[in-house]
Parts: C-alpha cells; structure tokens; sequence
C-alpha cells in the first residue's frame, strides 16, 4: 500500500533505533550516550527519532527542538505572565495565559467570551462563576500584591501564585528539557534586574524584545542520545554521529524568515513574501547552498563513527529521489558521482579495540561536575538564588501579627474555583497595612535632598495612612532621630551614594544565605553605611 511521508519516516526511525540498540555504544565507538548525536536538518523530523529511541528505551535529548527563546515554555509562559500584570487590559495575551499555562480549553473560553473579548481582563474584579471566571479573578488578586513589593520578590509571587514551577514540572523532560531549571534562570535575572534599578514593566519589557533571539546549545545534562538539528550541531563534536533521512525532500521555500538578501549581480533585500515572487528560483538556490553548508556540517562532526542512513527506497517515488534531498545534495544516489563510494561502504558497525582503550585513557568528565563547574562561572550569589526556592524559608514580621476576621466571607463556588495553593495565604491586619503604608511612603522620600522635601513628601502622603495620629508621632520620633548628634542626617551628608529598596543576598555559612531587602542603604567613601526604616 501507499505510505505517507511522515509514515515512511516513522518505520526509519523504528528501524533505526533498532540498529542502534543492536549495535550498543562499544560497535558504535561511543563512550556513552551524551556521545551519540542524531543530526537533521529539520527540527520537525527529530520528533520520530525521539520516539523510536524511547520506544527501544534509549536516553534521549532533544538540544534543537526550540531554537527560539519563545519556544521554550518557562519563558514563554512567564513573560505572558508579566505582560499582562503590566497591562491589564491585554485580552489577547490574557487568553494566552489562559489556554496555555492553565490549560483552559477554546470552548470554555469561547463560552464565557460570547463574543465580547474584553470580557478578558483582570484590571477589576469578573463576576459569574466557572473557571474562566475564577481563573481570572485569581491572576487580579495576584497583580493587587504586586505594587509594594520590589521586582524579585514580584516576579517570585507571580511564579508561586500561578504555580508556575509545579506546571512546568508536569512536561515531559526528554521534549522540554529541564523548564524548572529554565525557569530558576529567569528568577536569577529578575533578582540581577532589581540590581539595576529596574521596573516590573521594565523586566517584562526586556523578555518580549528578547522573545525571538536564538538559544545557544547547552552541555548535555544527562547521559542520553543527542538529537540536534545540523544547524546548531556547528563547533560541537561527538564520538558517534548519525544522519538519517538522507532521501527525504527537505522542502525548500516554505520555510523563509524575512528579511531576506539575496546576493548576486543585483543584491536584493526581500522584506515579505511579495517581494520574492519573481525571485522564486534564486531564493531557492540560497537555501539549496545553506543546506549543502549544514549537510557539510553533519558530515564533519564525528571523532570516531559516522553513519549514514542510506534510505532511497524508502523515499523514492515514481520520478526516482527528490532532487531537493541530502541524498543529492551529497552526489551519492544512483548514477550520481558518489553513488560507488556509497555503496561499498558496510552496513555493520564494529568494536575497535585501539578506541576502547583510548576512552578509558580519557574517562568523560561526569554530568554533575561539569555542571557544577558551569554554575560556579556565576558565582556563588547566582548559586544561592539558585537553590533559595527549595532551602529558604521567607519570614516577614507581619505573619507574626494576629489574624483579622474577615468582613466579607466569599461563596463556596469562588473558593472551589480557586485552587487551594493558589488563594491568598492571609487576610490583611491592621499591622500589615500600617507597616504597608510607611513603606510605601518611605521609599518616595528624596534622602539625598534637603530635609525640607522630606515634610513635603510626609504631608502629600499623610491622608493615605491608616493611622494618621500613629504617622505623625513616628515621623516626628525619625526626624528627632535624623537630627540627633550620631543620628541619620551626619551619615547621609557623609555618603557617597545612597540606594532605596536595595536586594542584598549575604553569605552566613557554606550552605547558607540570608536574603533580604535594605530599605536605605548609604555608601561611604571607606565602608557601608545601612539604615532600616521599618
């Protein structure tokens, strides 16, 4: 019977992997599996390669699945996140977050929209039941505790309140990769962000411009088969590399990113499709060369094996192979000059004992050290970020506080709707939002201006306290204070450089960090001068 394309490609990689199980890494010269490479030149085609290998129960990695940053789902999934706590409004992004992190389908949502999209949005509070409904409610309380809390520690609520670490947890690592880990990187640059002084709209700024840019290949993190596209396979070598689909039509055209420059006689940019339409064969030909480049690439990236699926018969159709193939690329199908070449090489895979000897001379470094050693190019600061989710526990004085009955007591619905390790873990106390309040307030008094500013600032914000009497006895008692002889006021006009809201993490022991935030920190000429207000 007639066999897709895609059905012939999947018996090859069957039967592929089988060979490879067969033949185990000592024929194949390998020292092990991390040194085994699978090269293609089409993302799409890895996908069966990696099932037939899990299918014969062989360590996979797939390096080339998503080249893009906006592939990969922690950074996906998390600047959406931070995208629509900066905008509200944003339907079309809060949609996303909804069929995507939740999970929510299209027909639920289509349900609740009834047409109107600015029904999605979490600026004020959705009424109505379901999970649409409850889901949005949930990221409005989230963006509500945003405001007075600095960028690491609002990015890390956005992480907890959405259980993003659980949800990225829940997809399958082999196609993936280690998201959790994608995801501790981020929260590492937005606590580097906070360093420089910058917003949450700032941070979430810097992710969509940065949206498209390519990923580097990172070092293989588990002894498993490398599946790679040959585009990304350049400066890297394995002991084993193997190329199939050698006969399957890469189609060339489809596939174009814009802008494009065309070189020749008359070099032409083409910036969308219609400008290329009388230019159809010489785009062409530029792809055909950069194939033949990444096909050259393939070729030369074994140390010891390369092996070459030689699959004519599984492609061939009634006009012979595609001219648009690997296969021709290489000159090697029937009457092509390699053809002979291609021919009298063996189809079996042999052990060498000379190899063997040489990989026990130079045994692979292990996983966990050359990781290790990754990490320890950051410093250990990067390291304690690294590890403060799952080690640290984060304590605030106002936990200490006695609960506050709350006035309004939501309905069993919102609260089914709203997952248990998703509600808010407390009700506001009058301790909290005084202490909210000073804060706040604190954080906009100009140190380094004359006191003057400072009363100005105290009085504009006076009528947002909750205790106005307690506001004006304590702002009285820091400004006693401030003027005293060994007071505040000598340490600010002797600092060099004063810093608000500054993130510190500070080395207690080998294992051990305290993390923390300095509400006003005063850099002197010869050491640091910190000064809490709250």
């Amino acid at each position: 019977p007639s066999l897709t394309e895609t059905q012939r490609a999947q018996i090859e990689a069957e039967r592929l992997a089988k060979w490879i199980c067969d033949a185990g890494l000592q024929k194949m010269r390998a020292r092990c599996w991390r040194e085994v490479a699978i090269l293609c030149p089409r993302k799409a085609w890895l996908r069966a390669i990696r099932d037939a290998l899990l299918e014969q129960q062989i360590p996979v990695e797939v390096q080339s699945e998503s080249d893009r940053q906006a592939e990969h789902p922690a950074y996906a999934w998390l600047t959406a996140l931070l995208a629509i706590m900066v905008d509200p409004n944003a339907s079309y992004e809060i949609v996303g977050v909804l069929r995507e992190v939740f999970g929510i389908s299209d027909d639920e949502l289509a349900r609740f929209a009834q047409g109107d999209g600015h029904k999605f949005q979490i600026e004020q509070k959705t009424t109505g039941r379901g999970v649409v409904a409850g889901r949005l409610n949930l990221l409005r309380q989230v963006r509500e505790t945003l405001p007075h809390q600095p960028l690491f520690s609002a990015v890390r609520e956005i992480v907890r309140m959405a259980q993003l670490r659980e949800r990225l947890r829940t997809l399958p690592r082999e196609e993936f990769g280690n998201s959790a880990n994608d995801l501790e990187k981020l929260l590492s640059a937005a606590a580097a962000a906070e360093a420089r002084q910058e917003s949450l709209a700032d941070f979430a700024l810097t992710l969509r411009r940065n949206f498209n840019t390519t990923r580097e290949t990172e070092p293989a993190e588990a002894d498993a088969a490398q599946l790679i596209t040959a585009h990304k396979a350049k400066g890297s070598e394995w002991d084993t590399v193997i190329v199939p689909f050698l006969a399957r039509e890469a189609r060339l055209g489809g596939n174009i990113r814009y802008p494009l420059v065309i070189s020749g006689e008359q070099p032409f940019i083409a910036f969308d499709r219609s400008d290329r339409a009388d230019l159809e064969d010489e785009m062409k030909k530029v792809q055909r060369q950069e194939m033949e480049r990444l096909l050259y690439v393939a070729l030369t990236r074994a140390r010891h094996t390369l092996v070459l699926a030689f699959d004519a018969d599984f492609f061939r159709g009634k006009r012979g192979v595609h001219s648009d193939t690997q296969l021709k690329w290489l000159q090697a199908d029937t009457n092509d000059a390699n053809a002979e070449i291609m021919s009298a090489l063996s189809d079996e895979a042999m052990a060498c004992e000379k190899t063997a000897a040489r990989h026990e001379e130079w045994a692979p470094e292990s996983v966990a050290d050359s990781l290790t050693a990754l990490r320890l190019e950051t410093g250990w600061v990067d390291i304690a970020r690294q590890r403060a989710a799952s080690i640290i526990k984060t304590i605030t004085p106002s936990q200490f506080a006695p609960e506050e009955e709350s006035t309004e007591t939501p309905s069993t619905e919102e609260w089914v709707e709203i997952e248990p390790e998703l509600r808010p873990p407390r009700i506001d106390n009058p301790a909290t939002r005084y202490g909210v309040w000073w804060h706040d307030f604190a954080e906009q008094i100009p140190w380094w201006s004359e006191p003057k500013k400072w009363n100005q600032t105290f009085e504009r914000n006076l009528a947002a306290s909750p205790e106005i009497a307690r506001s004006k006895r304590e702002w009285q008692l820091l400004q006693n204070q401030i003027e005293s002889a060994d007071g505040l006021g000598r340490h600010l006009r002797d600092a060099n450089l004063v810093r608000q809201e500054m993130p510190f993490f500070w080395r207690m022991a080998e294992h051990k960090c305290l993390e923390g935030i300095i509400d006003l920190a005063l850099f002197e000429a010869q050491r640091i001068g910190k000064r809490s207000l709250g």
